[in-house]
Formats: C-alpha cells, sequence, structure tokens
C-alpha cells in the first residue's frame, strides 16, 4: 500500500436534515467547509453522529458520494459503510471506493451481538473486498459488541489495508490494547470520548473522531496540534473544555444535543429523524451557557456559510 498518515482531528459529521427528514446538502455542504476551514485532517462521514442507522442503503451510497464531492480532495473522506450484515457491508465499501472515498470506516455489526470469530471473518472479508485503507469502528454502547484487541490483531495479520481503529469503549486502557496489537507494526487508533483525547494522544493514539467538533472544531484542532507541538500547559488547559463540550450528548438521544447546539451558535442543521424528539428546554439552557463561553473564546466558527445555504 502507498505510504499515507492517518491522524489528526477527525469531525464525525452531522448529517443535516429538511424539516420533511430528506437530506440538506446545501446545509452540508456549509458543515464540511466550515470543518475543513478549521483545520481539521480529514472528515468522518456516515457514523454515528450522522445517523447512519436511520438511512436506506441507497441515501448511504449517496451521502459518500456527495461527502466526497463536497470534501474535493482538500481533506481525505472516512466513510463508515459497516451494517448488520458482511454482505451489505462489501457492497457499501465497493461503492465507496467507486465513489472516491479515501479511507473505508467499518463498524461491527449492531443488534446481532456476533462472536469474535465471526468479527474477525466479518472484517477479514471486508478488507480483502477493496482496494483502500480500512478503519475498524468499536462502539460497544451502541453495537452491542467489544471489538477485542486480540481480534483486531488477528484481522490485521492476514489484512494489510486494515491500518487503524477508531475507539468508542470510554476505556483508555481498551483504545492503548489496540496501539500495539498488530503483530509488526503499529495502528492508527482514533480516540472518540471528547474526556479521554489528551491522555489519549500523551500515550500515542493517533487522533480523534468526534462528534462535537462539528460545533467547535477549532478547538479540538487547538488541542491536537499543543499536545503534537509540546505545550503541555495549553494542551491541559483546552482538555477540560474539550471534555465538557463532550459532556453535552448526554443531555438527551445522542446526536441531538450537538445539533441543537449548532442551531443555536448560528449553524442550522435540523433536528434528527424520529424518533427522536428536540432536546428539552432545560438541557436548552445549560447548552446556551457553555456556547456564550465558546464564544466568549472565539471557538465557535464564521456561520456566513451558513446564511448562505
Amino acid at each position: 500500500m502507498p505510504e499515507r498518515v492517518f491522524e489528526g482531528v477527525l469531525p464525525a459529521l452531522v448529517t443535516p436534515f429538511r424539516p420533511d427528514e430528506r437530506i440538506d446538502f446545501g446545509a452540508w455542504q456549509s458543515v464540511i467547509d466550515t470543518q475543513i476551514a478549521a483545520g481539521v485532517h480529514g472528515i468522518f462521514a456516515c457514523g454515528s453522529a450522522g445517523e447512519f442507522a436511520s438511512f436506506s442503503t441507497e441515501e448511504r451510497r449517496v451521502a459518500l458520494r456527495f461527502c466526497r464531492q463536497a470534501a474535493a480532495g482538500r481533506v481525505p473522506v472516512y466513510g463508515n459503510v459497516g451494517s448488520v450484515t458482511t454482505r451489505e457491508s462489501i457492497d457499501l465499501a465497493q461503492a465507496a471506493q467507486s465513489a472516491g472515498v479515501d479511507v473505508i470506516v467499518v463498524v461491527t455489526p449492531y443488534y446481532l451481538r456476533p462472536s469474535q470469530d465471526e468479527l474477525a471473518e466479518h472484517f477479514i472479508e471486508v478488507c480483502h473486498s477493496v482496494n483502500l485503507p480500512v478503519v475498524a469502528y468499536n462502539f460497544p454502547p451502541h453495537g452491542g459488541v467489544e471489538l477485542d484487541a486480540g481480534t483486531l490483531g488477528r484481522i490485521t495479520s492476514v489484512c494489510e489495508n486494515l491500518v487503524g481503529v477508531k475507539d468508542s469503549s470510554a476505556s483508555l486502557e481498551h483504545a492503548l490494547a489496540y496501539l500495539d496489537c498488530a503483530p509488526s507494526r503499529k495502528l492508527a487508533v482514533f480516540e472518540a470520548n471528547d474526556h479521554l483525547i489528551l491522555p489519549a494522544l500523551e500515550r500515542g493514539c493517533a487522533g480523534t473522531v468526534t462528534a462535537s467538533a462539528n460545533l467547535c472544531p477549532k478547538l479540538f484542532v487547538d488541542l491536537y496540534r499543543a499536545q503534537r507541538e509540546g505545550r503541555p500547559e495549553e494542551a491541559a488547559r483546552l482538555a477540560p473544555l474539550a471534555a465538557e463540550v463532550g459532556e453535552l450528548h448526554a443531555l438527551h438521544t445522542f446526536p441531538s444535543v450537538i445539533k441543537e447546539a449548532m442551531r443555536m451558535a448560528g449553524m442550522p442543521v435540523g433536528t434528527c429523524r424520529k424518533p427522536i424528539l428536540p432536546i428539552p428546554e432545560p438541557a436548552r439552557r445549560q447548552v446556551a451557557g457553555l456556547i456564550e463561553r465558546l464564544r466568549a473564546q472565539k471557538y465557535l466558527p464564521e456561520t456566513s456559510r451558513f446564511a448562505a445555504a
């Protein structure tokens, strides 16, 4: 495989919807342009924050193709193609490859709770179906199953294109176990829990995939750069604020809070698809307070793109 760099801040993009729940592509272009302008190192499309589980198969194909076109080669596009079945995951992976997506992401099959042997076979078949780098996606709270480090190591031994993993387990120990699970190489581990970003980076992880960056991408880019450039005091100052943004997600059904926060900050992306309902008023007040602090510290993006969308 050609040498590539898999690191940095990757916003887990929300998917904007119109009132009738159709995808709002104009607003989505604005989201992507805003993230890239803030200096992110790639974009992560059709993940949990993007409500991929509410998409039809055709919508997933269209969404991945659109994100690739919207990024226009400015940053790499990581596209989640994971599904309940291996067959559909392969079909989506091949469609993503044809659409020009740069990196395939494969979330563990959800609902089924497959065994570790079944997970290994699933990932091996998907990896062998494409000629692109593949990143595994471990999200046990939503997927119902944990991808063990030993299992990931088995997969890498027969899949050279398995290059990394996004870990949403909320366990730093688990994320770090992925770093050295491959027999002859180091994997790129992306920490997804905002309160663990700094310790994960300090211990050798590659970066973060975070839904919170939709609201304040510069905060996460600044945190990443401070740690990488040897400015520990600055990184330590920013980490609690990043963690506080991450805590907002617990106020209501994911990813409704981040979408409401974006609206309140001048970046309307619509609500979530039902059955997710708007966030309650007490949560909205809590979000408003944090937005004011982010605004005061100049961590909210320029919103003119959204006014034009």
